[in-house]
């Protein structure tokens, strides 16, 4: 039987689901290394972690204000804009998007460099109303933690603990919808691009790099590894030379639709491909109900007319195929549009999300996120960047046939 005790470091994720509008919800958060004296736990979780076995996964179902503040409805404000610094919003504030809470300005405790967001829920005139209530205030969540390596510290020295519920907490909730509403990612020149120049010419030049490193590679295929199944017909969209689909899977197919034509032929899991410019022709060129599944891996933010690519793979897709948009926090600046770079990383989930749902052709809406594992010993980032590269998906289903 394995426990734990006060002495022991462990390797430990944090599974953090919840639910909003309909909208199922998953935060997964590696935590390396967790001190198990000094590291800060919510007290049920510590209590298993300390007491009881470690073999299987230990789940805590915690209610609006115990793992993060409570609401506080005078963490509502209703202000005038003139007590706003917009200078780090380009398009001036857009109701139901999050911003910096260092934006406000006469707000005892609030400094200028703070990043807390607050979310501009209501724009009125010449006033905005601000919510500075955490994303997660009201709601429900279920926590799992499983643990995976431990190890024995030689000595205790003190120095700083870590609160884990609290950084995984933080971004969580910030995909969602506002009352059910809309965000206005839409708005100004949010699809505008620094580089407006037709893609095939930028694509041009072979790039046989990778755009994540390894851990987030590995963490994208075991994903992929869930979502889709042997013997799928499988659209890999805007692909490259890799579809981080893992070799073992048996597909019936893999068909890669991207803008170089040699990364394509470099990639050894496509059975066909095409090259196509979908920001100049959106249209697909396969017949209704051609695949079981389909990919976007790390592209999403270079479509600029995002909705019109999700209806049609909705189209070709069969009743209740799947449709799996990943990225993370690495892109071609020229190339990405403009509203990618301002938002947070957990709104880009919900950017992502109203492609989905304003193209009206999709159901069982889910998002995942994958942080906080070390990054790779050897990696070219490992002297500058202690993390490695986040994992954010968005996944919908297409709707089932009725009768």
């Amino acid at each position: 039987m394995k426990t734990l005790s006060p002495c022991a470091l462990a390797d430990l994720t944090f599974d953090i689901t919840w639910e909003k509008d309909g909208i199922a919800h998953k935060e997964h958060y590696f935590a390396d290394q967790c001190n198990c004296w000094r590291d800060i736990f919510p007290e049920t979780l510590l209590e298993h972690i300390i007491n009881g076995t470690i073999e299987d996964p230990i789940s805590l179902k915690a209610n609006p204000g115990e793992l993060v503040p409570e609401y506080r409805p005078d963490n509502v404000h209703f202000l005038p804009k003139s007590r706003v610094d917009t200078f780090f919003a380009a398009d001036g504030l857009v109701r139901g998007r999050f911003y910096p809470q260092g934006m406000l300005t006469g707000f005892p405790g609030i400094f200028k460099a703070n990043i807390t967001p607050f979310r501009c829920v209501d724009i009125d005139g010449d006033c905005i109303r601000a919510d500075l209530n955490h994303p997660m205030a009201l709601i429900p969540m279920e926590v799992t933690l499983t643990v995976h390596a431990k190890s024995f510290k030689s000595e205790e020295r003190g120095g700083g603990c870590t609160n884990w519920i609290d950084i995984a907490l933080s971004g969580p909730g910030m995909q969602a919808r506002h009352n059910r509403e809309p965000t206005n990612f839409f708005s100004g020149k949010a699809f505008d691009r620094r580089d407006s120049r037709r893609d095939p010419r930028y694509y041009a030049r072979d790039r046989f790099v990778r755009h994540i490193d390894d851990t987030a590679r590995q963490n994208l295929s075991e994903l992929y590894q869930t979502l889709l199944r042997p013997g799928d017909a499988v659209l890999d969209l805007m692909a490259g030379w890799e579809s981080h689909i893992p070799g073992d899977l048996d597909l019936l197919s893999l068909h890669g639709l991207g803008l170089n034509g040699n990364e394509l032929m470099k990639n050894k899991q496509l059975t066909a491909h095409t090259v196509q410019d979908l920001n100049t022709d959106a249209r697909l060129s396969f017949k209704d109900e051609s695949f079981d599944a389909a990919i976007c891996s790390l592209s999403v933010e270079y479509l600029i007319d995002p909705v019109s690519i999700f209806t049609e793979v909705a189209r070709v897709l069969k009743p209740g195929g799947i449709f799996a948009v990943t990225f993370s926090n690495r892109w071609f600046p020229e190339k990405a549009i403009r509203i990618w770079k301002d938002l947070h990383a957990f709104e880009r989930m919900g950017l992502v999300l109203e492609y989905f749902l304003q193209s009206g052709r999709y159901e069982s809406l889910s998002t995942v996120s994958m942080r906080g594992y070390p990054r790779p010993y050897g990696d070219k980032y490992f002297s500058t960047m202690m993390f490695s590269d986040p994992v954010y998906a968005v996944i919908g289903r297409t709707f089932k046939e009725v009768g």
